[in-house]
């Protein structure tokens, strides 16, 4: 009897010392076995607590960690924002926050903060500032790239508030300071005319949400004035949403068709089909592209150009290919971690690269600077545009 019974504890201390041990592995971050990781990890967070000269905010403590691992992936896409830079981080996908008015990247070969492009209207687009310049300090004090975040959380404040930018310019080197004005942006994503030979046009500063609707309504207007070719300006757009892209492609790709596809890092393939959407009919189109177009921009320029369904006037694409999952961490933790690359319908990953023009064409760099108020009448590639379709060729 005491034998069984020695058995039968013994068993329930091995069990229990199992149930411990999975436990422990499936909430180790670091996985099964790799115990000193969470150990090591542990033993440094009590010797802070225990030995910093002041108390120490937990909670802090615990978003700066998510925040480290993010960090550790040495890509500039993969962050954790919580609190106040959550929520901007909402306004700007939104379109509506108060601020400068720069989409930036940290650029990582140098370590700085990169312009992908500045918003139409906005006082840094007034100020002339463009793609590929980068920002050294705000408010005299030094900014790098690793400081992203925090860069773009510092510009955004109350609207009337001045800040100032000290810019190296990307066309000679040299360094700048500019004195800009915060002000509410509210960007308006979608504009179009009719132009001179029936050419419609539309051009499109970014795909936030409902971008691909209000695309679809400029579309239907401009067929109802008997528009028979199209230019579509994606030039200074750096992306955005992609579902959005996905819908503007369904106006012209036949429904079920691939406009993109991504593979993960376990070569997954998802395949995004073209809806059913506002057809524009088989005519001429181009897309105008520079620089400053990125992301869900060159997803859209990408799928048009292979399907053989629209060509590319402009110059090289800024070249980010790769997909980012954004992830609800707790009240108010976002997680954006880079999950996937793109690929167009031919299978050409442009990450890093870009995409080609057909037609090449440059522009003075202070005219793309201040592109959504250049007259049409100095716009190089617009007017190259408009002589191509009226050409026929």
């Amino acid at each position: 009897m005491y034998i069984k019974k020695s058995r039968f504890i013994f068993i329930i201390i091995m069990v229990a010392v199992a149930v411990s041990v999975i436990s422990v592995g499936i909430i180790n971050p670091f996985g099964f076995g790799e115990f000193e990781k969470l150990l090591k990890l542990n033993i440094a967070t009590h010797m802070i607590e225990e030995n910093y000269y002041e108390d120490i905010d937990r909670d802090d403590a615990a978003e700066m960690a998510i925040a480290g691992v993010a960090a550790s992936t040495g890509d500039p896409y993969t962050r954790y924002l919580w609190g106040e830079e959550a929520q901007e981080y909402m306004e700007s996908v939104e379109g509506n926050y108060c601020g400068v008015g720069l989409y930036i990247e940290n650029n990582t070969e140098e370590n700085l903060i990169s312009v992908v492009s500045a918003i139409a209207g906005s006082p840094a687009e007034a100020a002339g500032i463009t793609t590929n310049d980068k920002i050294l300090k705000i408010d005299g004090e030094i900014y790098t790239g690793e400081m992203l975040d925090e860069a773009a959380s510092y510009m955004r404040g109350e609207e009337g508030t001045e800040v100032e930018l000290t810019v190296r310019v990307n066309a000679d080197g040299s360094e700048r300071d500019v004195r800009l004005t915060r002000q509410r942006i509210e960007i308006e994503t979608v504009n179009s005319e009719m132009l001179d030979g029936n050419i419609g046009y539309i051009s499109m500063s970014q795909f936030t949400e409902g971008v691909s609707q209000k695309f679809s309504e400029k579309l239907k207007e401009l067929n109802k004035q008997k528009m028979t070719s199209l230019i579509i300006d994606l030039r200074n757009n750096p992306g955005g949403l992609l579902d959005e892209a996905i819908s503007v492609a369904s106006c012209f790709v036949e429904e079920g068709k691939t406009v993109t596809y991504t593979l993960n890092k376990n070569g997954e393939r998802r395949d995004y089909n073209a809806e059913s959407g506002a057809f524009a009919g088989d005519i001429p189109i181009i897309i105008l592209v520079n620089g400053g177009s990125a992301s869900a921009s060159e997803v859209l320029s990408g799928a048009l150009h292979d399907l053989g369904i629209a060509k590319l006037l402009g110059e090289k694409t800024y070249g980010k290919g790769i997909v980012q999952t954004v992830i609800g961490l707790g009240d108010d933790g976002i997680l954006s971690i880079t999950t996937d690359r793109y690929y167009t319908p031919n299978g050409n990953c442009i990450h890093g690269i870009g995409i080609e023009p057909d037609y090449n064409i440059e522009m003075d760099t202070e005219k793309t600077a201040y592109l959504s108020t250049l007259d049409k009448s100095n716009d190089d590639q617009l007017k190259e545009a408009v002589k191509i379709l009226k050409e026929g060729r």
